[in-house]
């Protein structure tokens, strides 16, 4: 007589039917394609050195640590003193040399005439003309050597290349300043970008010019809208400050997501998030709130 088989056997025969179907559905089914692309990185930060062509005891700086600074700002003043002595000494050889310059132009036009006239010898009228060129010579000479001198006295001051803030005033007025050494350190604030790394299956969904949205967990609720500027040609290893689901030996490419809009809620070095949307992509600004026409530029090292 044959042995009927044991319930509990049944039960884990179906259990591993069961399961193995699930495995297999959930294998081969098909997964929906995501609506975007979630990126973490940083508000890049890039710093510009300030620093005065000539040396000289520093007279007055003008702006403080955290101060917001727009292109072309005096910065800094150096003494002017010695300088300005130059420059006052070479206007009144100028000045002197050009008195010079017209009496000789005078003469040589009344000698040109007497000569014509057989009043004077050729001598004469070869000496004037050697007078009249010695001095165009001088005023020429004083042109240069004032324009120098006046360079040097702009150089006294130093203005701000590029939009920026004041990350450290590295000397105080009083101490000397030389062309090797630092005044101010800026970091720049336009234009403004997020840096995050891209891993290489996602390369072929993203491209340059793609809108983007940039959040922050100091803004929570606060949306601001950039767009996908640079992605770079060369991989490289994740960054150490770089978290991913993935082990840090995997090759990304280093991407900049610039901000239409650039704003100083968005601090230089602050972590944040960036989300590229694939199928609805937020349309960019033409116009900041401040009224500014929107950036787009492409392209970046």
């Amino acid at each position: 007589m044959a042995r009927k088989p044991k319930p509990f056997i049944i039960v884990i025969l179906l259990l591993v039917l069961a399961g193995a179907g699930t495995w297999f559905w959930l294998s081969h089914r098909t997964r929906p394609s995501p609506a975007s692309l979630v990126l973490f990185g940083n508000i890049d930060l890039r710093e510009v050195q300030l620093a005065f062509h000539d040396t000289g005891r520093i007279l007055k700086l003008l702006y403080v640590e955290g101060a917001p600074v727009k292109t072309g700002a005096l910065m800094a003043i150096m003494d002017p003193v010695r300088y300005q002595d130059l420059v006052d000494a070479d206007n009144e050889a100028l000045k002197r040399d050009r008195a010079q310059r017209k009496n000789a132009e005078q003469t040589w036009a009344r000698v040109r005439r007497l000569t014509k006239a057989q009043f004077n010898s050729h001598q004469q009228k070869d000496d004037a003309r050697a007078a009249l060129d010695m001095a165009r010579a001088s005023v020429k000479r004083d042109k240069a050597q004032l324009a120098y001198d006046t360079r040097q006295l702009n150089d006294t001051k130093v203005y701000s290349p590029v939009d920026g803030i004041v990350q450290t005033r590295i000397l105080e007025p009083g101490d000397m300043a030389f062309p090797q050494t630092p005044v101010y350190t800026l970091s720049r604030t336009r234009p403004l970008w997020a840096r995050v790394y891209l891993e290489e299956p996602e390369l072929g969904k993203i491209h340059e010019g793609m809108p983007a949205y940039v959040t922050s967990d100091s803004h929570p609720g606060e949306t601001f809208v950039g767009y996908v500027g640079y992605i770079s040609p060369a991989a490289e290893f994740t960054p150490k400050e770089v978290q991913t689901l993935h082990q840090r030996t995997i090759l990304v490419y280093r991407t900049r997501v610039y901000l239409s809009c650039p704003t100083f809620k968005l601090r230089l070095g602050m972590p944040v998030t960036v989300t590229i949307p694939f199928h609805h992509p937020p349309s960019l600004p033409m116009r900041c709130p401040d009224g500014s026409f929107a950036e787009t530029i492409h392209g970046g090292g």
